[in-house]
């Protein structure tokens, strides 16, 4: 029973971590700089669209995209970030945003699912392992616990995905009508990393956090465009 229910558990994290690494991770680990920042491509597409919702926040959660109004919440630290991938994510908000007022119910069930993958797994993990350590949960269970929370966060994810996609698309959509980009080059890095972040966000925000610690390596297209 106890093996079954862990390999219950493994193969939705599995296929997670797998379609994230191979459409997410790999592209956002690879993603370059822009010539423009962050503050500057929002009054680009705030000038040329007049319907964008946002504002910058100082002390933002990532696991709240969006305000209680369906308000974009970007994060301040990132006002003049060049980083497309740093970019690419904030915008994903703004998509989201840009679909409060059609779809509130769903941005909603999406955002709680966000909210939940950064406090449900690291609260689970630190009760069984307190469990655990006073001798109430056997370690057996720890495992099959966690499985249980993890696996159940990346279904909620995976099914609502739907939603960031389609905010993405409007996203990558609004950014190549403006060409608030002058390079090709750059549009398309933009785009893939918006589209990368949708696969990533598979994965519980917890999870995401920890492994985008990781520092993006630059193409040799990149380097040679700084050149």
């Amino acid at each position: 029973m106890k093996t079954l229910l862990i390999l219950l558990c493994a193969v939705p994290i599995a296929l997670a971590l797998i379609a994230s690494n191979l459409f997410g991770f790999r592209r956002l680990y690879k993603a370059g700089d822009l010539s423009v920042n962050l503050e500057t491509i929002l009054k680009t597409l705030a000038a040329k669209y007049d319907k964008l919702n946002y504002e910058f926040k100082k002390r933002t959660w990532i696991g709240i995209p969006l305000s209680r109004d369906g308000v974009a919440l970007i994060d301040e630290k990132y006002r003049h970030s060049v980083s497309s991938r740093e970019i690419a994510q904030q915008l994903i908000k703004l998509g989201l945003s840009g679909l409060w007022k059609e779809h509130e119910k769903l941005i909603r069930w999406r955002t709680k699912y966000i909210k939940l993958g950064y406090i449900l797994p690291p609260l689970t993990l630190v009760g069984c392992v307190l469990g655990t350590v006073v001798g109430r949960v056997p370690a057996m269970w720890t495992i099959i616990i966690v499985g249980i929370v993890l696996a159940g966060c990346i279904m909620s994810l995976w099914f609502s995905r739907a939603v960031e996609k389609e905010a993405a698309s409007q996203m990558a959509s609004l950014i190549e009508r403006t060409r608030v980009l002058h390079r090709v080059s750059e549009e398309e890095d933009l785009i893939d990393c918006i589209r990368a972040w949708t696969w990533v966000s598979l994965l519980p925000g917890i999870a995401i956090s920890f492994l985008m610690k990781k520092k993006p390596k630059e193409s040799r297209g990149n380097e040679a465009k700084k050149l």
